[in-house]
């Protein structure tokens, strides 16, 4: 038996990178995923990989009425929901003079604005179910802020403050708020992470990070944790007795 057997979850940016490792994991131990995510054709065949134990659902969690619909297909189906990975995420390396409107609304919608839709529509759906986890991904960056990376550091450090806020709003329900500082994470057949990096910005970021030895910092001996170590990490804190949580999880390369 594993250790989610009977668990509904719902993890964005299940495609691609460390959302396709959370994914297997929480299927390895037995629970029913569904998988967001923006891109369709992507997100099927990743699906599929998987089989009866997921169900895609095609979601811009930047969108609010797309997550609205997305949560109203979970509640049709299931009835409840015992765990939401907050993972889906973007950003793009840029110098803050020579931001965009979209470099700004992008990321803080995606990064920010997503969770918040998302944890809105599950919190109904969680104490539907007597209690749950909600788990959101945030970033070392928001410890050793890079520059260049201004929207992406500012729309983490605002999950984190939120998520705060939200795990005292709903601690009489039995649900739990963990907040997850990831490191850098690749491989094990999930992909690289989907960011859309402007080469010339790109470029420059990569040339400053490395001056300032910000990317050896992140790295570490390995170069990265795999995506299905990242999957460990999530299937250990939603799967604690629950007169135990974990408010914070540093999980990074060695």
């Amino acid at each position: 038996m594993g250790s989610m057997d009977g668990k509904v979850a719902v993890v964005s940016g299940a495609s691609s990178g460390s959302g396709v490792g959370i994914t297997r994991r929480f299927v390895q131990e037995g629970a029913t995923v569904v998988m967001l995510a923006r891109a369709r054709q992507r997100l099927e065949e990743v699906a599929a990989e998987f089989g009866p134990s997921v169900v895609p659902i095609p979601t811009d969690v930047g969108d609010p009425d797309s997550v609205r619909a997305a949560f109203e297909e979970v509640g049709r189906r299931f009835g409840q929901l015992h765990v939401l990975v907050n993972h889906a995420a973007v950003y793009r390396p840029c110098a803050v003079e020579l931001l965009d409107d979209d470099d700004i609304t992008r990321q803080m919608a995606t990064n920010f604005f997503g969770p918040v839709y998302a944890s809105r529509a599950a919190v109904p759906l969680l104490r539907a179910a007597g209690g749950g986890d909600i788990v959101n991904t945030s970033s070392e960056s928001t410890l050793h802020p890079f520059p260049m990376l201004s929207m992406y550091v500012a729309s983490k450090a605002a999950l984190e403050a939120f998520g705060k806020v939200l795990a005292q709003e709903v601690r009489d329900d039995d649900i739990r708020v963990t907040t997850v500082v990831q490191g850098t994470a690749a491989g094990a057949g999930g992909g690289a992470t989907d960011f859309a990096w402007d080469p010339t910005h790109a470029a420059a970021a990569h040339a400053l990070w490395t001056e300032r030895g910000l990317l050896g910092e992140v790295l570490g001996r390995y170069s990265g944790q795999s995506v299905d170590d990242i999957g460990d990490v999530h299937v250990f804190i939603v799967t604690r007795p629950r007169e135990q949580r974990l408010d914070t999880v540093h999980v990074r390369s060695f």
